[in-house]
């Protein structure tokens, strides 16, 4: 489901809501796949996962050239949801990202990524491609 000013994206992965949970929340597990394609890597990783905590997040490309973005957590609450704004370092644009996960069972969590707040469908678009490089790659880290 997508609007022009949101998206919404669901993934099922094979792993527990709380290991889910963790690849979020812990910055060791962000620097190991919070990137949208294999030709990029996440130098700095930096979660304070509470209400009201901040994270930022560098991801870096083969060339050097960075993409930084970061937002401060509205909702957390443990294996179940994420609430946090979003903002690019170098733009102005702050947009609201809601991760909802559900135990499906054990190990297999169903994650479902809004993000909303954009001003036009373009911009939806590209990070729909960015989510969805980086969602891959969390299931990548899964198996």
């Amino acid at each position: 489901m997508s609007t022009e000013s949101s998206l919404v994206i669901t993934r099922i992965y094979p792993a527990s809501a709380a290991k889910v949970f963790a690849a979020w929340t812990e910055a060791n597990q962000l620097k190991q796949w919070f990137c949208p394609s294999d030709d990029m890597s996440v130098p700095v990783a930096e979660v304070d996962a509470r209400e009201g905590g901040q994270f930022r997040i560098v991801m870096q490309n083969k060339d050097g050239e960075t993409f930084s973005p970061g937002g401060t957590y509205e909702v957390v609450i443990p294996n179940e949801k994420l609430v946090f704004s979003w903002k690019w370092a170098d733009s102005d644009l702050v947009t609201k990202i809601t991760l909802d996960l559900e135990a499906l069972g054990p190990n297999q969590t169903e994650l479902t990524l809004t993000h909303e707040g954009f001003p036009e469908s373009s911009v939806r678009d590209l990070h729909n491609e960015g989510w969805n490089g980086c969602l891959g790659r969390l299931d990548k880290y899964y198996n």
